[in-house]
């Protein structure tokens, strides 16, 4: 029987939104299956508006948006309906995420890879709305930051500097946030699409804005990499073959030290911490001897 969640406002029923299946629920935010007039429907609904959390929440409501006027590059669920507060809804999608954990167990199939790499990179490559865009974090005070908090030594903090002072602004578009839980995969999801194929759908679009160049290649490579080394050789193919060698090196040492920090918090006996730390710890280790080597190295110079 379809029922309306007490975190849903009483009026739910009144736009015909009913919900089906609470798929999860944090202290932040609530995420359903249901039907909205009729038409299957995934609700996003936002239970603890702090000021961080609401700021991206209505980030993502303008991206929706965007992607409605100007036609999104990417497969992206349409939005249905939004009272512009609180609730997102939003076509649902038959399709399931990579997997629901930050590091996959599982390694994916090639079809797999090319499907999450080939969406990332038409977005990545995308001619945004320039107006509708933003630079999503400092670079320079996350560095200072992750610094003072002992997760770079002076050497590396030196380093990152070299290699922002080359890179110049943030000026590529980025999804912000491509957790294996935030992509969805399913066959034959458009007209255009082989029915056999598999199609990758980007969901949770709250840090999406405008990063240096390979910044989501940068966490697929980390935690998708980890257990899929396949992915791990098609990202340093392309980011051989775009030349972004530097503002990558300098993406996967934002990438890891902020992995480093979130599971070093996690309790000492978290079987996620006992699992994943060594991985990242391994995975820091070669990316520090690769920032050393690329912030060393004269930059070439364009012919």
């Amino acid at each position: 029987m379809s029922h309306t969640p007490p975190d849903l406002p009483g009026s739910a029923a009144t736009i015909g939104l009913s919900i089906d299946t609470v798929l999860r629920r944090t202290d932040k935010t609530l995420l359903a299956r249901g039907s909205f007039r009729g038409e299957p429907a995934a609700v996003k609904y936002l239970i603890d508006p702090d000021p961080f959390w609401a700021a991206r929440w209505r980030h993502e409501l303008d991206l929706y948006e965007v992607f409605g006027d100007a036609t999104a590059p990417v497969r992206v669920p349409r939005l249905l309906h939004t009272d512009r507060d609180r609730l997102l809804v939003l076509e649902w999608v038959d399709a399931s995420p990579v997997a629901v954990e930050r590091y996959p167990e599982r390694e994916l199939d090639t079809r797999q890879v090319d499907a999450i790499l080939d969406s990332i990179t038409a977005l990545n490559e995308w001619t945004y709305p320039a107006a509708r865009f933003s630079p999503t974090f400092d670079y320079s005070e996350r560095v200072a930051r992750y610094q003072a908090k002992g997760y770079l030594t002076e050497g590396q903090r030196e380093a990152l500097d070299r290699l922002l002072a080359r890179c110049g602004a943030p000026a590529q578009l980025n999804h912000g946030d491509p957790l294996a839980s935030n992509i969805l995969l399913g066959a034959g999801l458009s007209d255009s699409d082989d029915e056999a194929g598999t199609t990758a759908v980007l969901v949770d679009w709250e840090f999406t804005g405008l990063f240096l160049p390979g910044f989501d290649l940068a966490m697929l490579h980390t935690q998708v990499g980890a257990s899929t080394p396949v992915i791990r050789e098609r990202i340093e193919a392309i980011v051989s073959e775009t030349g972004i060698e530097a503002a990558f090196a300098l993406n996967l040492a934002v990438v890891l030290t902020r992995e480093l920090r979130l599971h070093h918090e996690l309790p000492e006996d978290d079987p996620t911490r006992t699992r994943c730390l060594p991985i990242i710890e391994a995975a820091w280790t070669s990316a520090s001897t690769r920032l050393q080597r690329i912030a060393a190295a004269r930059p070439a110079w364009p012919k």
